[in-house]
């Protein structure tokens, strides 16, 4: 089966299982989108981080998008690191953004990314992750009636965690980007 048909089913089997999801994700481990596949060899449960990352990012920017899609965008930009079994290639975001006419820039320092977060106000971190054995990505955001940062899916939970900009270097940086 050619590459573009196995993308299309996995799409409709997303979409079977979840047709309309639009909401921020703050745990994918849990809830709704956890089962939904990723790649040719994962699921949002397990190696979906990036592209939750990517839809928070969307909805709170306001290009909110069905998750389904963002998953299959990401497939059809080969996003997925060897078909999701070690989830998102970090260096891969952009190809997204680039897509969706979305300005960002890409950062490889803690710092840099750091100062550009306090004028962009939203981003996506990188990091290496000791209790995965891996990489994770989450999503950092400025919220202006609270005057901090915040984060969904970095540690699960149901809803936004305060994070302050110094936590990020403090997590094993691999890279980040602003929108």
């Amino acid at each position: 089966m050619k590459r573009q048909e196995q993308i299309a089913q996995r799409y409709q089997a997303n979409l079977e299982q979840l047709p309309d999801y639009r909401a921020y994700i703050f745990n994918q481990w849990n809830g709704a989108v956890k089962g939904l596949c990723f790649g040719a060899h994962g699921h949002i449960g397990r190696e979906g981080c990036g592209a939750v990352a990517v839809h928070n990012v969307m909805k709170f920017i306001g290009e909110t998008q069905n998750f389904c899609d963002v998953l299959r965008d990401f497939e059809e930009l080969r996003m997925p690191w060897l078909g999701a079994r070690f989830g998102t290639k970090p260096h891969a975001l952009g190809r997204y953004f680039r897509r969706h006419n979305i300005p960002f820039r890409k950062y490889n320092s803690p710092n840099d990314f750091k100062a550009a977060l306090l004028t962009h106000r939203i981003g996506i971190v990188c990091t290496w992750n000791k209790k995965f054995k891996g990489m994770h990505f989450y999503c950092v955001c400025f919220s202006p009636e609270d005057g901090k940062y915040e984060t969904a899916n970095l540690k699960g939970g149901s809803g936004f965690m305060e994070i302050t900009p110094d936590e990020i270097s403090n997590l094993r940086f691999i890279t980040g980007y602003v929108v």
